[in-house]
């Protein structure tokens, strides 16, 4: 692990003060590399501890897609316990995204949206709704106020109720008329007699009408983008009739659906259409993509390809998420019936964060290659911004004093059915000789 000292030095003798989100300060560097041979011994740090329980809890815990910091604290790993929120969730972090990328995250907390006085939350209000009356928009903002702030919209739960708002801005009719003309998709709306919906998912995390996340779109494209994401319920004459994809449906019953949707866009006045009456709009589980179980079948099926790569920097839940992801992306790599691993990290804690991140990574390709019959290759890390905190400084010259000692050897004990079976008591680290503990804070 002697590069891993070397770039700590790098960073004291080169490495220029910048501020940081924490308020703590540090001694920078942009964009450095280290190169671990995983043949030769496992890359743990030797000159100070590593609790190597919270390397493995960790990583079973981001294989696991759990984002609840529960099973961390039941095996005592502290190490997220300041980034959750009061339920213990951290809202759609690293595992969420290994393992259900693209699928909405359940713990996201909700609240029940607010409006500020005098506005009133219903579209019947006057004050914030002047100017509705004769504007083609009216109907538009109509819809999206009642589903977030009136309980009695069939559609509230699935908007207000999980959370969903209006921007303060949008919270005015003329405002919002002003402003829902200058986001994507207006001019192609204004120049088209197909019927266009206003869509916050697309461009947005799911959570907030504005004009930062919403774009226009053709309901049939609206449709299409939901599709298996909603199940409605509809009755006409004694007959329940159960669809996900509205568009679909009123095609093949011969319906006008410019105005059939507003039964489920949440106005008041629009629960029957063409005998039809809204009975029940429910939410369909999406698992999302599973992106470490195929990477692994990729693998085994084109060892040689090229997009053997996972992604946990998911920019429409960024804001969902207590801590957004430091180490954003890995790729694997196989050459000679080796597997190698090369892991980015946007943002690199040197002292106390690099060393576990590199024992994890090394600790995943592991298993990974047992899962696919391979041989380890290498482990290679890519920082961007790479820094030393300010008062970390005593206790990096303190490492810098110390010898590096031998590196230890992993020792897997069983080969588990899949990377979903591996358990804290399969890894043995045979030899790991270190010097003592060094700590210092966490800045958070």
């Amino acid at each position: 692990m002697k590069n891993y000292l070397d770039l700590l030095q790098d960073i004291v003798n080169v490495g220029k003060s910048k501020s940081d989100r924490t308020g703590t300060g540090t001694v920078s560097v942009f964009g450095r590399q280290l190169r671990f041979d995983l043949s030769e011994g496992f890359p743990l740090v030797t000159t100070k501890r590593i609790h190597l329980p919270s390397v493995v809890h960790e990583l079973l815990w981001f294989l696991s897609g759990d984002t609840n910091i529960r099973y961390l604290q039941e095996n005592n790993v502290k190490i997220w316990d300041a980034w959750s929120n009061e339920n213990g969730d951290l809202g759609p972090v690293y595992g969420h995204n290994w393992r259900h990328w693209g699928a909405r995250h359940k713990n996201v907390p909700q609240r029940t949206p607010k409006l500020r006085e005098p506005l009133k939350a219903t579209y019947l209000g006057v004050g914030n709704g002047a100017g509705k009356e004769n504007d083609p928009l009216g109907k538009t903002w109509e819809g999206m106020m009642a589903r977030c702030y009136d309980k009695n919209s069939l559609s509230y739960h699935l908007y207000g109720g999980k959370g969903v708002s209006v921007c303060d801005d949008w919270l005015e009719f003329r405002k919002f008329s002003e402003g829902v003309k200058r986001i994507p998709g207006w001019d192609a709306k204004a120049a088209s007699d197909v019927r266009y919906v206003l869509d916050k998912d697309l461009r947005g995390n799911g959570y907030e009408y504005g004009p930062k996340h919403c774009t226009w779109m053709t309901d049939a494209d609206n449709a299409d983008l939901i599709h298996n994401k909603r199940l409605y319920t509809v009755e006409k004459d004694g007959v329940q009739y159960k669809f996900s994809n509205s568009s679909a449906f009123c095609r093949e019953h011969g319906i006008d659906d410019r105005n059939f949707s507003d039964l489920w866009t949440g106005r008041k006045n629009a629960k029957i259409r063409y005998g039809f009456k809204l009975v029940r709009v429910e939410e369909l589980e999406d698992s999302g993509l599973d992106q470490i179980a195929e990477v692994i079948e990729n693998i085994k099926e084109d060892p040689h390809s090229r997009r053997h790569l996972v992604n946990a920097w998911n920019v429409k839940d960024l804001s969902l998420m207590k801590l957004p992801p430091c180490h954003f992306a890995f790729q694997f790599y196989v050459i000679d019936n080796k597997l190698s691993c090369m892991f980015s990290m946007r943002s690199t804690d040197a002292f106390l964060g690099l060393p576990f991140n590199i024992a994890s990574y090394a600790l995943l390709t592991h298993m990974i290659a047992q899962q696919c019959d391979l041989e380890v290759g290498e482990l290679i890390y890519s920082g961007g911004d790479v820094h030393i905190y300010d008062n970390h400084m005593e206790q990096v010259e303190e490492q810098l004093r110390r010898k590096p000692l031998a590196l230890p050897q992993l020792v897997i004990k069983r080969k588990p059915k899949s990377i979903d079976d591996y358990k804290y008591e399969d890894f043995e680290f045979v030899g790991y000789d270190h010097h003592p503990p060094i700590k210092a804070p966490v800045a958070i």
